[in-house]
């Protein structure tokens, strides 16, 4: 059965282990909201194609695939990252979640 890893908040340690569960390295973007560092994920392998932009300081994910498309969750809450699996997002209120998998698909619902 999968490990499950939950973090309460997005912060630097969810991004770390963001980057250990797709098996590259979080990159600092050059630009900042506020002075606090933003993140990049490029994704290989089966999810080749699939970006990732992580801004702690707004709670704020941005995903976009190859073929335009594009998803982003505000006011993230809890991440929960099911190794080999997928990384969840979901909102600090209300209902739904932004799902990544390790294979490249994404999701998202929110209700």
């Amino acid at each position: 059965m999968a490990t499950t890893r939950t973090f309460e908040q997005l912060d630097t340690h969810a991004v770390q282990a963001l980057g250990e569960l797709f098996a590259v390295s979080p990159v600092v973007e050059p630009y900042t909201p506020d002075g606090s560092e933003v993140y990049r994920l490029e994704l290989r392998g089966a999810a080749d194609g699939v970006r990732l932009i992580l801004w702690p300081q707004l709670r704020r994910v941005d995903v976009t695939s190859t073929g335009n498309h594009a998803w982003v969750l505000k006011n993230v809450g809890q991440v929960e990252l099911i190794e080999g699996v997928e990384a969840v997002f979901r909102p600090s209120e209300g209902q739904g979640f932004l799902f990544v998998a390790v294979n490249g698909f994404v999701n998202m619902v929110m209700g």
